[in-house]
């Protein structure tokens, strides 16, 4: 009997295991934007207009944080110019946002972070409208880049660093 009822508890604590375990996906390539789907390329400054020797130095994924939300910044190129998401993974729904107005430059960024629409709170999890007006200066071997943002009339720092 002892037998049996041991038998039956190492074949359902089994099933409970393989039915909890969940596959973990890593990517080590830095500079595959975020999944098609979910970006909105919204074309920034072209490399030309930039003055950038080094694209490599100023594109790829960045960890991001500020004001104790942490996420990636995302920047590449498309067509010659420019685009980038931000995402945090303790805010909203995790979905990657378009960055507006990019501008990047060989030791500075600019960009907006805006919701403005019914659509985008929903998408992107919002609470309420906004827009954050990001500052940035690049390190000189574009590892890091510290800055501050601005949102309604107040100021704090962001810094993103490369992965």
């Amino acid at each position: 009997m002892k037998k049996i009822i041991s038998f039956h508890l190492i074949i359902a604590a089994a099933l409970i295991f393989t039915a909890c375990t969940k596959s973990i996906k890593t990517d080590t390539d830095t500079n595959i934007p975020p999944k098609e789907e979910e970006v909105k390329i919204v074309p920034g400054n072209s490399i030309e207009e930039s003055g950038i020797k080094d694209i490599l130095n100023h594109s790829g994924r960045f960890d991001v944080s500020m004001s104790g939300y942490k996420g990636e910044l995302f920047i590449g190129i498309d067509k010659g110019r420019f685009y980038g998401t931000i995402k945090f993974f303790n805010w909203g729904n995790g979905v990657p946002q378009p960055l507006n107005d990019l501008k990047v430059t060989e030791d500075k960024i600019y960009f907006k972070r805006v919701i403005k629409t019914k659509e985008d709170l929903i998408k992107y999890g919002g609470t309420a409208y906004f827009e954050q007006d990001f500052y940035g200066i690049f390190t000189e071997d574009g590892k890091m880049i510290k800055g501050y943002y601005r949102y309604i009339g107040t100021q704090d720092n962001w810094e993103a660093i490369k992965k």
